[in-house]
């Protein structure tokens, strides 16, 4: 079995982990004997769904003999996933060339926010502030003032490019280093807007126009994405509104399939444009997801996460708590080849928690 060491703390690198934990690889995560991850007080079940299944060992990084258990590890591990902010890893003694001469065949995966070099790489950040450095609040894309994404793009794009890094140097299995900069998947994220707007002066998927918009009926919202011209003459065929053929592009137009729309309920607009073949679905509410039929039928399941990929028919997943922080410890150790005694010793010297 493939073993990965997860570093990390939070989002970003809880999804890499638990999506190659899904996978079949065996997921440690090395805690610090203070805290651990903060993700266990701040939401715990967003803790549980990124954890359930992985083991803990908690170590402290600071200390000589946490760093010997810790070396001793890496060098019996396939996979090191950190989420420190660049040269941080380094001070602690467990940067990727530390490693490397343990562990020729690691894979080393660092995701940070701006990247290891440049202007911006020592700052902090959060999910918001590397969508802004990427262009997703340029005011050009919004019909009003830019407001603030209520999905975390950097954080998740991140985690899958993670993904995607240490798989193509497992593949090779030669090990080497993986960087994911946040910015840069928000970046990617963003590559349909930056070439809308570079060629043409205008990103038009965006709320700004009638065909690509998000509309209130009497119960609740739609959207539809009658983007080629087919779709919006079906739009305009279901509605009766033959006089909005050729008005994709014509704000006034938005305002005109407001008021059409606001005579029906949901499932009245839905059910009208889907006999006329218009892309438009329900805009679900969360409390909602499990009662969307066609999310039931996909077996969506409230407090599981990350089963979107299907293999051969099967969502892997792993099933299990998420572990106490420490609760590994003794067990790993262990395998490393410590004695009870020295176990203990290391507990008294502040180097592990369990």
């Amino acid at each position: 079995m493939v073993r990965v060491l997860d570093l990390t703390r939070l989002y970003p690198g809880g999804v890499a982990t638990r999506i190659l934990l899904d996978l079949g690889f065996e997921v440690v995560k090395v805690e610090d004997t203070g805290a651990g991850d903060y993700l266990r007080d701040i939401s715990p079940l967003l803790f549980e769904m990124l954890n359930s299944g992985k083991k803990s060992v908690s170590i402290n990084l600071k200390t000589r003999e946490g760093r010997e258990a810790f070396y001793r590890l890496a060098a019996r591990s396939d996979v090191v996933v950190e989420g420190f902010r660049p040269g941080v890893a380094e001070r602690l003694g467990v940067g990727y060339e530390n490693l490397r001469r343990l562990n020729p065949r690691l894979v080393y995966c660092s995701i940070n926010g701006y990247g290891s070099r440049g202007p911006y790489a020592g700052l902090p950040g959060h999910d918001l502030n590397y969508v802004s450095v990427a262009g997703h609040l340029d005011p050009d894309l919004y019909p009003g003032e830019p407001r603030v994404p209520v999905v975390q793009v950097a954080d998740v794009g991140s985690a899958l490019l993670c993904v995607i890094g240490i798989l193509e140097l497992l593949r090779r299995g030669t090990g080497g280093r993986v960087e994911v900069p946040m910015v840069e998947a928000a970046l990617l994220f963003n590559t349909l807007n930056i070439a809308m707007k570079t060629e043409a002066g205008d990103a038009t998927l965006t709320g700004k126009y009638p065909f690509y918009n998000v509309y209130k009926c009497r119960d609740g919202y739609i959207t539809i994405g009658a983007l080629e011209e087919k779709f919006w003459e079906n739009l305009c065929r279901a509605l009766g509104r033959d006089d909005l053929r050729g008005k994709q592009l014509d704000p006034k137009a938005t305002r005109e399939l407001a008021a059409e729309l606001s005579r029906y309920t949901c499932r009245e607009a839905l059910e009208k444009l889907w006999a006329h073949d218009v892309p438009a679905a329900p805009a679900n509410k969360i409390e909602d997801l499990p009662r969307d039929p066609h999310l039931a039928a996909r077996g969506y399941r409230p407090g599981r996460l990350l089963e979107a990929i299907v293999i051969d028919g099967t969502r892997p997943y792993t099933p299990g708590k998420a572990p106490r922080r420490g609760e590994h410890t003794r067990e790993i150790l262990l395998e490393l080849g410590y004695t009870e005694e020295e176990i203990e010793e290391l507990k008294k010297k502040g180097a592990i928690h369990y």
